[in-house]
Order: C-alpha cells, then structure tokens, then sequence
C-alpha cells in the first residue's frame, strides 16, 4: 500500500489526503486541519472552537470542508505558498476508458479524488463532497484509501466511482487531483 492512514477530523478529508501525500514524499507538514486551513477550511459555527483559524459561516455550495476548486485556495497555490516542490494537475473524467486508462497510466504518482459521498457508498444519509486517495486499479475495480474513521481500503467499481464524481459535479471541484 502506497499510504500510511491519517483518520480525517470532521470536515478535513482534504487535509488529512494531503498529509498522506506529502508524508509519502517525506516532506514536513503541520498536519490535516493547518492544511485544510489554507485551502479555505469552511466549517459550521458549532466547530469555532475546534478550528479557530477556518472560516465560519454559511455551507458554501460544495459543501462544508475546503474550497480546492477556488484559485486562492487551490492545491498549487497551497503548494507554492509553502515552498512544496509537487504540482497538481485537475481533470474531470466521466468516461470508463478514458478514467481506467489515466489511472493505469499515473499509478506510480498520487492521485486524490473528489467525489459524492452518498454515491460512492450507496448510503443516502452521507450527502456530502469527500475527498479520498487512488491507491490501485485491476480491471474495472479501483481499490481507494479513504480518510474516514469508519472505513480504509475500500473496492470500488469504476463504473461507481465515476457515478460519484459525475453526481458531486465538476462545479464542486469533483474529479481527479494528479500530484507529481
């Protein structure tokens, strides 16, 4: 497995993919809610006290957590600003040959992908954005390491992963984060 597993803190599942990326590439961070922060950590009044330095206020329309897909915000300027010598590159793939074929094609680098939780795991009660990490695909069936306290590496069909990232909508910032 590429990853060793940093559980999300609610609203942080950007944060806690991105320690995991940069403690693979064995560079320094400050941890999932420092970076979630910097890429425009929203979160509900209730959570003032937990996170201090995160925006508060109204559900932004992605959702509550970070808003990646504005430019301030946004994995590269996240990057830049800390002097992290990766980049991050942006695409919405709908298609299943072309997402099996990119995947096949980037595995040895990191890939974060952002989708609808809800549909992913087929669970109507988890309507929300998440972000989880591309750990292997083998034929149609896509293995990913998701940050959640209450699952790991989970098998997802390609067909459904797709359906996710098509349901949380390109606006949303879903779809797939190449980071080399």
């Amino acid at each position: 497995m590429k990853y060793q597993k940093v559980i999300q803190k609610p609203y942080c599942c950007v944060g806690a993919c991105l320690e995991m990326i940069l403690n693979r590439n064995h560079i320094a961070n400050d941890g999932q809610v420092v970076i979630a922060c910097q890429l425009g950590l929203t979160v509900p009044e209730e959570y003032r006290d937990e996170y201090p330095n995160a925006n508060i206020g109204e559900k932004p329309d992605a959702g509550y957590g970070t808003q990646i897909q504005k430019r301030k915000f946004s994995i590269n300027n996240f990057f830049k600003i800390n002097n992290i010598d990766l980049k991050e590159k942006y695409y919405f793939i709908t298609d299943v040959t072309v997402a099996k074929k990119f995947l096949l094609d980037n595995n040895k680098y990191d890939i974060m992908i952002c989708c609808h939780c809800a549909t992913l795991y087929d669970n109507l009660y988890e309507d929300w954005g998440h972000m989880v990490l591309f750990e292997n695909i083998y034929n149609n069936n896509v293995t990913i390491l998701d940050p959640s306290d209450n699952k790991c590496y989970e098998n997802i069909s390609l067909e459904r992963l797709l359906k996710s990232i098509i349901e949380h909508g390109q606006s949303n910032g879903a779809g797939f984060y190449l980071i080399k």
